[in-house]
């Protein structure tokens, strides 16, 4: 004991050291502190340098003294928070100290003080828009009817402060909690179960938010609803699991109403031996907690028990000191006084009211004036801005009779545009027709004429035949190109692909022997459109020079390869590793037809070659 108090004591000059820090987080701190917190808390020559942190000491001194079962104490240390705090600067302290007040003056038996507490918290909470502390406030209030025994009161104010929280956007669980159990409560000693475990029940919907422990009072209230109904099992366990919680914490008060109710399952069980037993341990509690509300319930609770053993002369006797104590509670003289103090917080609420409809009016009638000059002003606006459109519309009459005539000219050029653009469509169809089909079907003819006047043996003529089959086929294909090409207004960079794939596939099934390869540039972008012309001439370069390579290269490897210059134009090059050709000989195996229609897009065509070093066609 003496080591943890030397610790405590050290620890208190680096806990008070520096003020820098906010002080409300380390005295938090020290509620957690269960060795030191005492000293920290009572330490007499404690000098703290302003009114507020003297005011955060004071509320915090009195939830640590609440914790320990000193509930007079809290209640002084509480007052003296609010003579030091401001609602203000600290609404969250000052209207909890209020909430405290509310509680332990309940606990206590004072209920007219509070009632006070209570009401001053819900008008301290109004004050600042504190949607959470109005609820709870409420709920408070309603729990002070509960303990007079004024259930229908109690439901009414605990359900004012569901609706608040029904409002928010932002309601906390925790008040949530508190409100729901208020209306429970009350809806319990009221007679009216069914609508206690109703909102019982909705408390424990809240359990994501909240741990087990945050449902003791929930847990409790529940089982003693089911007590009454006569569910006594069901009952104990759960007042059995509201025990657990607040045997851990230490609460006195709630550890009371846990036992009051355990024995009062034991006598109508017919357990009196354990009944008498845990009696003995509701009124060392009820001792404990200082609690007029629960000494009230342990006495009726004896005269019950006694009764049911068939002792009347002590079921008499508690009977006796119960009234007594009730009596003493609901004195006319205290009824009166929390009624007027009801009373008098509703007219100020009327008067509260009433002044602000006044301002709300005296506020529409500045509104109302403000609102004629805005019209006058409005008004000449109008006729300003109306004859200045009159003179804007007489320009713009005249302007738009320009455009007129304008778009005219515009639309006839237009259509000569696009004259113009489908005779260069058709004379590409007919060159490509021309330039391709039209010599590969006239070579067919001759073919054909040829054989018909030529003297060859069965077997030579088959071969002749077979030839000009095949080229009749590659015809046919080619024209097939052709009209692909030509019914699409654009090809993309992925149709070209695909067509080229498949010409490598045809050339791969003629020449197993050559390694055929088609590349496309990393990172290049197959959604890229081309224009039928330029689509089915580069497919056509490529075709040639493929067909070039694998006459004439007698080479290994074949590769097409399509990329993108920095000026986001399209190469397409074939290479092949093959024996090359004189560049002399440049206009030879085609290359003219290839640089035609290389031209005819708008592009180059480059050949680099050499004997023995391959041959690399490029266009772009």
């Amino acid at each position: 004991m003496l080591r943890r108090i030397f610790l405590a004591l050290l620890l208190l000059p680096s806990f008070f050291s520096s003020y820098s820090q906010d002080i409300s987080k380390r005295l938090e701190a020290a509620l957690s502190q269960k060795d030191s917190a005492r000293l920290i808390f009572e330490e007499k020559l404690i000098q703290l340098p302003t009114q507020r942190d003297s005011g955060l000491y004071f509320y915090f001194l009195g939830r640590y003294q609440r914790t320990k079962g000193e509930r007079r104490e809290a209640v002084k240390s509480n007052l003296k928070a609010l003579e030091l705090l401001k609602l203000e600067e600290d609404s969250y302290y000052f209207i909890r100290a209020y909430n405290n007040l509310t509680y332990l003056e309940s606990i206590l038996g004072d209920w007219e003080k509070a009632m006070l507490y209570g009401q001053k918290a819900l008008e301290s909470a109004r004050a600042v828009g504190d949607s959470n502390r109005m609820a709870y406030s409420y709920a408070d209030i309603s729990i002070v009817y509960h303990d007079m025994e004024q259930y229908d009161k109690g439901v009414e104010f605990s359900k004012k402060g569901l609706e608040i929280l029904g409002k928010y956007s932002d309601p906390s669980p925790q008040v949530k909690a508190f409100t729901l159990n208020a209306v429970g409560i009350n809806f319990d000693d009221w007679n009216q179960p069914d609508s206690a475990l109703y909102f019982h029940y909705q408390v424990l919907d809240l359990y994501p938010q909240m741990d087990s422990s945050s449902f003791t009072n929930t847990f409790n209230n529940i089982g003693n609803t089911l007590l009454k109904q006569g569910k006594f099992i069901e009952a104990k366990e759960w007042i059995d699991i509201s025990l657990y919680y607040n045997t851990k914490s230490g609460d006195k008060y709630k550890i009371a109403s846990n036992y009051n109710n355990l024995a009062t399952i034991a006598y109508n069980i017919g357990d009196f031996s354990k009944a008498e037993t845990l009696m003995d341990s509701t009124y060392k509690y009820v001792v404990l907690s200082e609690s007029r509300e629960k000494l009230r319930d342990y006495l009726y609770d004896q005269f019950r028990f006694q009764q049911k053993k068939g002792d009347l002369e002590q079921a008499i006797s508690y009977l006796e000191r119960y009234s007594e104590l009730k009596d003493s509670i609901f004195k006319e003289d205290r009824v009166r006084m929390i009624g007027e103090i009801q009373t008098l917080y509703e007219v100020e609420a009327k008067e509260r009211e009433l002044a602000e409809s006044r301002a709300a009016l005296a506020e529409e009638e500045v509104k109302s004036k403000s609102r004629n000059v805005l019209l006058l002003i409005l008004l000449l606006g109008f006729l300003i801005v109306l004859g200045t459109s009159f003179f804007i519309y007489y320009q713009q009459k005249n302007k738009n009779r320009h455009l007129e005539q304008e778009a005219k000219l515009q639309a006839v050029f237009a259509e000569q545009e696009t004259q113009k653009r489908l005779n260069d469509q058709r004379n590409r169809i007919a060159a490509e027709l021309h330039d391709n089909i039209g010599a590969q079907l006239t070579f067919i003819v001759s073919s054909l004429n040829h054989l018909k006047f030529a003297d060859f043996g069965k077997e030579v003529l088959g071969k002749k035949i077979d030839q000009i089959s095949d080229f009749t086929v590659e015809t046919v294909n080619e024209l097939r190109d052709t009209i692909w090409a030509m019914n699409k207004d654009a090809i993309s960079l992925e149709d070209l692909q695909l067509r080229l794939a498949g010409l490598i596939q045809k050339a791969k099934d003629f020449c197993p022997q050559v390694n055929f390869e088609l590349k496309m540039d990393e990172g290049l972008d197959t959604q890229i459109q081309l224009n039928s012309l330029e689509g089915i001439n580069l497919y056509r370069i490529a075709q040639e020079a493929l067909n070039n390579a694998i006459k004439y290269a007698e080479a290994e490897r074949i590769e097409i390869f399509i990329a993108q210059n920095g000026k986001n134009q399209i190469i397409l090059s074939v290479m092949d590793n093959g024996k090359g050709f004189d560049e002399h000989s440049l206009e030879s195996n085609g290359m003219s037809t290839m640089r035609s229609r290389a031209e005819r897009i708008g592009k180059e065509l480059k050949v680099e070659t050499q004997p023995g070093s391959g041959t690399l066609v490029s266009v772009g």
